[in-house]
């Protein structure tokens, strides 16, 4: 028995020889894959196991997504052994990376590589990239809106009214991810550095979204005039680019070192390498504000969409909703972006409007307050500009004004002591009230000032009717009440209209700094 004892060890270790050599001349080391006999794609891959249809399988066709960029794929590696080794791999193979993010550890590949080229035995994900553009231009979306709304028919800096904080922006470095930039008289003493991701070069002829935008954060008609700029081109003349290129333009912004980025762009397929972009620039706690969007959707687009992104809805020169931003709960700011007056591709000055140009009204004021305030961090400087936001709409965050109006002159009067500015926020009816129906109206008064508020009159009128008289109690700088008048709703089909007065007075209405807030009108007309 114990020759036959040893007859199958013999075997066994054959056995074992001989498969440790199958693998040693068939594994190969850099790439984790079983050589030419790699196993076929893992069955987590495939969007029917994963449920994630933006994950394409390798062996069966691709079916691209509504957006994508059809003709590649994107590999996120989650090791940075098997990142290295996929890439060695693509170059044996002589596939180059169409791209490649070495901070995300993400790869641009053609439909072609990714096929020919395994990733058996590794651990990685596979997403698609997605067309992004620009912010369609409102005039084209809801012209009878746009007629009647207001322009400012100013520069930024006019419409601010000079220096926030006495911060010229100075030392602080701003990002802008748009079309590019042109060379023109109101940046001839800014300091600009340009990269172009798309091609065309910077200054071509698509750049006129992008100097614009440039005009209201810096040079001489800017918010924050001294503030450098890094230009990051993901835009192409037809002001469209990718999900990709955003995301290696948030990195190259990043690793440079910027300070505040805007990005007036925007796209409603949520991508993977988007997404893991905007998570490198918050671990970096770079402060992003984004464009609401235009299209008067009920969402917000991708990167105003993701948490730690600021987004940012427009207003006209009467401080009412622009009628073509998209809506969310989300929103945090609202910013005047109606007929701004900025820098034109041809030397001269453009009139120009959206949520486009409302972002970089925040963006220029992080800028002027950086410059200003070495003691704040970036998110503590988010924060004081929230603080001093007028309330506008329903009380509260709500999805057409977000966290309120910007108001530069409560940030520049923040440390003066007893300012008593008492203002009737908004007269607010629900948009969605039904004709010929008793509905509430919600009237909001705000201390604007710096002075607490012991007590104020605030009168309702409704119509012609006999004014309401309300108390309003002790009110702390920046705090809001709200009182509500029960009314009915004029009949659709109908010439009636509503209209609605409110008045606050305080004790001493000499003391109140600013008097034109104190009243405000509003008129309603029935839907048809």
């Amino acid at each position: 028995m114990n020759w036959f004892r040893s007859l199958f060890t013999l075997l066994g270790l054959a056995i074992v020889a001989a498969v440790a050599w199958y693998y040693y001349n068939n594994y190969i080391e850099e790439g984790g894959d079983y050589g030419e006999n790699a196993l076929s794609e893992r069955i987590s891959d495939s969007p029917a196991a994963s449920g994630d249809e933006s994950r394409p399988p390798a062996a069966a066709p691709i079916n691209y997504p509504l957006g994508a960029v059809e003709g590649e794929v994107i590999l996120h590696f989650r090791t940075t052994k098997d990142y290295k080794a996929y890439l060695a791999r693509l170059a044996a193979a002589g596939a180059p990376p169409l791209g490649q993010i070495d901070e995300l550890m993400a790869v641009r590949v053609s439909e072609g590589a990714f096929r020919a080229v395994p990733t058996d035995g590794y651990e990685r994900e596979a997403s698609f990239s997605y067309r992004i553009q620009r912010p369609p231009e409102p005039v084209e979306i809801a012209p009878e809106a746009m007629a009647s709304l207001q322009a400012y028919s100013m520069s930024a800096g006019n419409i601010v009214g000079g220096l926030v904080d006495g911060g010229d922006g100075a030392g602080v470095l701003v990002g802008i991810l748009d079309s590019g930039i042109v060379a023109h008289a109101q940046f001839d003493e800014t300091y600009i550095v340009n990269i172009d991701l798309v091609g065309g070069g910077v200054d071509g002829s698509g750049a006129e979204h992008g100097t614009s935008v440039a005009s209201i954060i810096s040079g001489s008609e800017g918010i924050a005039p001294a503030a450098e700029l890094f230009v990051v081109r993901v835009l192409d003349d037809e002001g469209a680019g990718s999900s990709y290129d955003v995301a290696m333009g948030i990195i190259q912004a990043v690793d440079m070192g910027v300070d505040v980025l805007n990005m007036s762009i925007g796209v409603y397929q949520d991508s993977q390498i988007l997404r893991d972009a905007i998570s490198y620039a918050r671990q970096k706690d770079v402060i992003m504000v984004a464009a609401a969007g235009n299209d008067g959707y009920a969402q917000l687009p991708f990167p105003a969409a993701y948490p730690g992104v600021i987004s940012v809805t427009a207003i006209d020169a009467k401080g009412q909703q622009a009628l073509f931003p998209n809506q969310s709960d989300s929103i945090d700011f609202a910013a005047p972006g109606v007929g701004i007056l900025t820098a034109a591709q041809d030397e001269g000055t453009t009139l120009f409007s959206g949520t486009s140009a409302a972002a970089p009204f925040v963006t220029g004021t992080l800028a002027a307050l950086l410059s200003m305030n070495e003691e704040l961090g970036p998110q503590q400087t988010v924060e004081l500009l929230k603080r001093f936001l007028n309330e506008a709409g329903k009380a509260g965050p709500d999805p057409i004004y977000g966290g309120g109006i910007m108001d530069w002159d409560r940030l520049r009067e923040r440390r003066q002591a007893g300012l008593l500015d008492l203002a009737v926020a908004d007269v607010h009816l629900d948009r969605d009230a039904l004709p010929g129906t008793m509905m509430p109206i919600e009237v909001t008064v705000q201390n604007r000032g710096t002075a607490w508020l012991a007590s104020a009159e605030l009168e309702v009128m409704l119509g012609d009717e006999e004014p309401m008289a309300f108390t309003v109690g002790s009110l702390s700088p920046g705090q809001i009440t709200t009182r509500e008048v029960f009314t009915q709703v004029p009949s659709a089909g109908t010439e009636d209209v509503l209209r609605v007065t409110a008045r606050v007075l305080p004790p001493d209405i000499n003391r109140d700094i600013r008097l034109n807030n104190n009243l405000k009108a509003v008129t309603y007309r029935p839907k048809n």
